[in-house]
């Protein structure tokens, strides 16, 4: 971990390099209606500079792709994690019948930064940029996309510059104070904050309300694929297993996959996890059997006790 870094992170202004995102551009007429009905998100109800996260669900209601959505005056920027690109631009192809929609992949054709933490708005405003206001809406800064998004779950903004000019663009953040962050030490502050990660945390085998992400669901939104699953799943009022945070008193972080134990009983699994500072002791997104997801439950993980941990912001 880059120390350094990850007080910049938490207290001030960090510049991470989101390597590798899958840039999607959805173009034509019938652009808005379609994603509409291939996402958990009203995307019909967004207007020109605002944006919202989405989730790609299968016909069984497994989280396919997490993406954030940006609406712009000719297209929709659809940007997922490096490894579900494809995997999506397969998926919405498929569907694409006799919809006027197109798909172009320009995940080459950008750099995309996070410039993250406290003051990240002040360090932005210095440079000149206009900020969006609202949560997931953009603007463009000298023919740099600008959102409100972070990948830590903390105060931040997404940028997409042209790749041609990733390097000046570093340069000109790094220059203004931002300090320079490695993915593995924003993954620390990620958990501390609470914001699961596909493909990580979460993937195509689980259900929404087991990842807890009903917040990614817009409430009587009209058909979408995985709808008839989420309402059942809604209706029936439970699930067999959670996605949660849990504290491990240990200062070795457990790797993926570690057993999580109640007593004699094996609970769940470590999804990800990471040492963190500011706690003195780890801390991990895990797989749980509901029935143990009780605020007095206790557990062992690597020998180490282990706990709930609350919702927001750690430390």
């Amino acid at each position: 971990m880059q120390l350094d870094a990850y007080n910049a992170l938490r207290d001030q202004c960090a510049l991470i390099e989101l390597e590798g995102r899958g840039l999607i551009l959805v173009k034509g007429e019938d652009r808005a209606r379609f994603l509409h009905a291939m996402t958990t998100t009203g995307i019909q109800n967004l207007t020109e500079t605002e944006g919202g996260i989405a989730l790609f669900l299968s016909d069984k209601g497994r989280i396919l792709a997490e993406a954030l959505v940006l609406c712009r005056d000719e297209d929709l920027l659809v940007d997922t994690e490096p490894e579900t690109r494809e995997l999506l631009m397969e998926h919405l192809d498929r569907f694409i019948i006799m919809d006027d929609v197109e798909l172009e992949d320009v995940s080459a054709e950008y750099a995309v930064f996070g410039v993250e933490g406290p003051q990240a708005a002040g360090l932005l405003d210095g440079l000149g940029v206009p900020l969006p206001a609202q949560e997931y809406a953009h603007t463009v800064w000298d023919g740099i996309l600008v959102a409100k998004y972070s990948y830590t779950g903390g105060a931040g903004y997404r940028l997409y510059a042209p790749v041609a000019r990733k390097e000046a663009s570093r340069a000109k953040l790094l220059a203004a104070g931002a300090q320079a962050c490695d993915i593995s030490t924003a993954d620390a502050v990620r958990l501390e904050f609470g914001r699961p990660r596909h493909g990580v945390d979460f993937s195509d085998q689980h259900l929404v309300h087991e990842a807890q992400l009903m917040s990614r669901v817009t409430p009587n939104k009209g058909c979408y694929i995985g709808q008839e699953i989420i309402e059942r799943v809604k209706s029936r009022g439970n699930v067999n297993r959670l996605l949660v945070r849990v504290l491990v008193d240990a200062h070795e972080a457990p790797s993926a996959d570690t057993p999580v134990m109640a007593g004699e009983k094996e609970a769940g699994v470590v999804k990800s996890a990471a040492y963190s500072p500011a706690l003195g002791r780890g801390v991990a997104f895990a797989l749980l059997r509901a029935e143990f997801v009780k605020p007095e439950s206790v557990f062992r993980v690597n020998e180490a006790e282990a706990t709930l941990a609350g919702a927001g912001r750690l430390g």
